[in-house]
């Protein structure tokens, strides 16, 4: 499964990405194919939320944890500090673990937009 990856290197600049999920066949319902599953655990709650409507753009920013974003309405532009813009869709999944160093730029569509935002464990791991 792919989906897009935002972090900080080393000398806090952050990057924009496609990356691979990991998964695994598991069968789910009886009767159907193998599902590609990735598991995983976190203490920490899952985040349904709406941006205000006159919010268009949120400067530079970190993430405020490693998380996956994705956009239900509308679509995301992701900026990142080496020059790299990314346009998402709705529905598509973004890693955001931008957590140090410049962060990134996110620009909104006109309106409300909902968010689904789900923390990630640290050794939850794309490639």
């Amino acid at each position: 499964m792919k989906i897009t990856r935002i972090h900080a290197d080393e000398h806090g600049e952050s990057h924009i990405a496609d990356v691979e999920v990991p998964t695994t066949a598991t069968s789910m319902f009886p009767g159907l194919p193998p599902f590609q599953l990735n598991r995983f655990a976190t203490p920490r709650g899952v985040k349904l939320f709406a941006t205000p409507a006159e919010l268009r753009v949120a400067d530079w920013h970190t993430a405020p944890e490693r998380q996956l974003s994705i956009s239900l309405n509308g679509t995301v532009e992701y900026a990142t500090s080496d020059g790299a813009v990314r346009r998402c869709p709705p529905g598509h999944i973004v890693l955001v673990e931008d957590v140090t160093g410049r962060g990134h730029i996110t620009r909104f569509d006109d309106g409300e937009q909902y968010f689904l935002h789900i923390p990630v464990p640290d050794d939850w791991t794309v490639t």
